[in-house]
């Protein structure tokens, strides 16, 4: 009978239980130029996602993303924004370009992941939270992303080169549950 209850005992936690595990991506950086003065022209740019991320046999539950936004300009005040879409038509090799005239319908059901007019010559931390989008685009084979960067304001002086927005050290943060059903047979009262 002793024998029995740590089998027993060991397949009842198994079947009922779930492993939680953190995972964050190597940190990535890249740059957007501007694209735009003072009204906003949007890039739409396509990625592919590896293979092996669209049938994980996990459960994603949460998908954030941080990061530093750099404007290395000294005398520009830059507006700049990204949207998450799982809808698109730019290839990988070929962005589609938009001004506010011509936006394509599936724009409004975009995710806005970041927004914001950053100073000349500043450092911003910014953390993208998790979103129903955020967690679907991790099992699509193509996702796209809406950027702009357009010059907001200038300050009197020189040294405004270069214009661009530096996206430094952005670092996804992923949590996958995986369930351990199942495998009440090779843990089970017979399987031992």
């Amino acid at each position: 009978m002793n024998r029995l209850a740590p089998a027993l005992l060991c397949s009842l936690l198994v079947t009922a239980c779930s492993a939680e595990v953190a995972i964050d991506s190597d940190p990535i950086s890249t740059t957007v130029p501007v694209t735009s003065i003072f009204e906003p022209t949007y890039a739409e740019v396509a990625i592919d996602l590896p293979a092996d991320t669209q049938d994980l046999a996990v459960l994603v539950k949460e998908v954030t993303a941080t990061l530093t936004v750099v404007n290395p300009s000294t005398v520009f005040t830059l507006n700049a924004s990204a949207r998450l879409s799982l809808e698109g038509t730019a290839t990988p090799d070929q962005p589609i370009i938009y001004t506010p005239r011509n936006l394509p319908p599936y724009y409004a059901k975009s995710q806005e992941l970041l927004s914001a007019n950053f100073g000349p010559a500043s450092r911003t931390e910014a953390t993208i939270p998790s979103s129903e989008t955020f967690l679907k685009a991790v099992r699509q084979p193509r996702i796209w992303f809406i950027v702009a960067n357009t010059i907001s304001n200038a300050t009197p002086g020189t040294g405004g080169l270069p214009v661009e927005i530096r996206l430094e050290n952005a670092i996804l943060h992923v949590v996958v549950e995986k369930n351990f059903s199942g495998l009440e047979g090779a843990l089970g009262i017979t399987g031992l």
